[in-house]
């Protein structure tokens, strides 16, 4: 028989915070302090939970899975056997499988103006097509490097210039207007 599990005899007080907490999905990190367990065991614990999801490097499990747990375990007539059971059969969080793209030497130094046809910006909007996976992220590391390099452009490109403002005073309104006016010629 293996060490008793310390915070088994809390399950009902962690549901209810994890219940009422507003965190939707939890990380390690939060898994630590809901349970006030350290690194490995909270590990552990999200392996037990399940459905672990990968996003940047950081594994995360969602709020109802994490309910689901506590309710089975709460539920469980040996408590031990059943956690233990369930890290037994519990698969490990995937793994993301890299994808590697490296931009042409001659391609490093694109600025905004060089971008393909298929990559387009306007004001508050990005549109990218691609016809594969691949391809889009090709067309991802070549926007970002044409962004690393001429990020004034598109800063410009991108975000709209600022309104002017509204002037309620009527000569005041004209002598704005007769100020733009010569500032267009």
């Amino acid at each position: 028989m293996g060490r008793p599990v310390k915070w088994s005899r809390d399950l009902h007080s962690i549901r209810e915070r994890a219940a009422h907490a507003r965190t939707e999905t939890w990380g390690r990190v939060d898994i630590e302090g809901l349970f006030g367990v350290g690194r490995a065991t909270a590990q552990t614990l999200m392996k037990a939970i399940g459905e672990v999801q990968p996003v940047g490097g950081a594994h995360f499990v969602e709020r109802n899975f994490l309910l689901s747990f506590l309710d089975a375990m709460i539920d469980a007539q040996d408590f031990d056997q059943a956690f233990r059971s369930r890290v037994r059969e519990a698969e490990a969080p995937p793994s993301p499988k890299p994808l590697r793209v490296a931009l042409p030497a001659d391609l490093r130094s694109i600025m905004l103006r060089d971008l393909p046809e298929h990559i387009s910006l306007s004001p508050g909007r990005l549109e990218i097509t691609a016809d594969s996976t691949v391809a889009m992220l090709e067309s991802l590391a070549l926007l970002a490097q044409a962004m690393q390099n001429d990020l004034a452009q598109v800063q410009a490109v991108l975000e709209p210039p600022a309104r002017p403002p509204e002037v309620e005073d009527d000569d005041l309104r004209a002598f704005l207007a007769e100020l733009r006016s010569q500032h267009q010629s």
